[in-house]
């Protein structure tokens, strides 16, 4: 029944697409740049991608950085024209993470797509700033 109501809730058709991503999560509690880690996408939509990911989840309402390869990054930015878009990655704030009911050692991550008008939130700034000095 919770997964009839989980179709409900959704806005957006999603696409079942499975390619790794590594990704790197920012949250307000880290003071160090984070660690990249790796992913495999399960799905996308206009508003953001699912992953899954072994251990260790990214907070929830983190933001993370999303290294993607072009082909995917182009069906991204084809689905969702105003993301906002660095160094071949695109930026998402974690909306959900919850743990594999097969697996408990496997989380999958719902990620929002951060768009061109949220890259002046005083988060989002310092973020970019820091990936800018990485290069």
């Amino acid at each position: 029944m919770a997964t009839n109501y989980a179709q409900e809730r959704r806005e957006f058709f999603r696409i079942h697409f499975s390619t790794p991503l590594n990704f790197k999560g920012y949250s307000r509690l880290a003071l160090d740049s984070p660690e990249a880690a790796q992913g495999t996408s399960q799905n996308i939509s206009q508003s953001g991608v699912l992953f899954q990911i072994e251990d260790n989840p990214p907070q929830l309402s983190s933001i993370v950085w999303m290294n993607l390869d072009i082909r995917t990054l182009s069906i991204c930015k084809e689905i969702e024209k105003r993301a906002l878009i660095l160094n071949n990655g695109l930026f998402g704030r974690v909306v959900r993470v919850e743990e594999d009911a097969k697996d408990s050692h496997r989380y999958d991550v719902g990620v929002c797509f951060l768009t061109q008008e949220q890259k002046n939130l005083r988060e989002v700034e310092q973020i970019l700033e820091d990936i800018s000095k990485e290069k």
